[in-house]
């Protein structure tokens, strides 16, 4: 059975010298499995920053359940190559004793291709996108509902203190933004920066929901 063990030498367990360790149907065992973070659950928690990297890790999961079901194939295989080298007789409607027919050998699971990081991410691109958001002075502002309220409410509080006259005291001012890494302060230190961060913001978010 080693030429059958060939494709997923990189999944099991080996000796010293490279060799399968196998138990006495020829069975190999997998190596343990490797512990994945799920990428919905990494983008739930706003954690998409560097989130390639654990979609290079994620692509693997394909990889091991492949290799699950190439072992439960070769155990297949192997009760059907017993099954057919001691097949039972029977007797049939004529009461002649007759040789049971052999057992089809089972179809060797198809190897998926290693997705991309790409690849893996596509599906959750938009929500990575939202929660990444415009980097702005450094800061990673998330394209959400919160943010366009309170650079709404900043626009309104800007006006008045016009109105008023005290417009000359209201900069600089601190922008609470929420972020993929939880609530940061964006400081913004004139009207200029403001509105450069503002026109960011809201071109990004009308790019997004287009």
């Amino acid at each position: 059975m080693t030429n059958k063990l060939d494709p997923i030498l990189d999944f099991i367990v080996l000796d010293n010298e490279q060799v399968p360790l196998v138990d006495e149907r020829g069975i190999p065992s997998l190596k343990q499995r490797p512990i994945v973070k799920s990428i919905p659950d990494l983008i739930a928690k706003g954690k998409v920053q560097n989130i390639e990297m654990f979609a290079e890790q994620f692509a693997q999961v394909e990889q091991w359940d492949w290799a699950e079901q190439y072992i439960a194939y070769l155990i297949s295989v192997h009760e059907v190559e017993q099954h057919n080298a001691n097949l039972p007789t029977y007797l049939n409607n004529e009461g002649e004793e007759v040789e049971a027919l052999p057992l089809e050998l089972p179809e060797e699971p198809e190897r998926p291709p290693i997705q991309t990081p790409t690849e893996v991410l596509e599906p959750y691109q938009k929500q990575i996108t939202k929660t990444l958001g415009i980097e702005f002075k450094g800061v990673h502002v998330s394209l959400n509902e919160s943010n366009q309220n309170g650079l709404s409410a900043l626009k309104s509080a800007l006006e008045l203190s016009k109105e008023f006259e005290v417009d000359d005291q209201f900069f600089p001012i601190n922008f609470n933004a929420e972020t993929c890494d939880g609530t940061r302060v964006l400081t913004l230190i004139s009207e200029a920066e403001f509105k450069d961060f503002g026109l960011q913001f809201i071109m990004a978010r009308k790019a997004f929901f287009e």
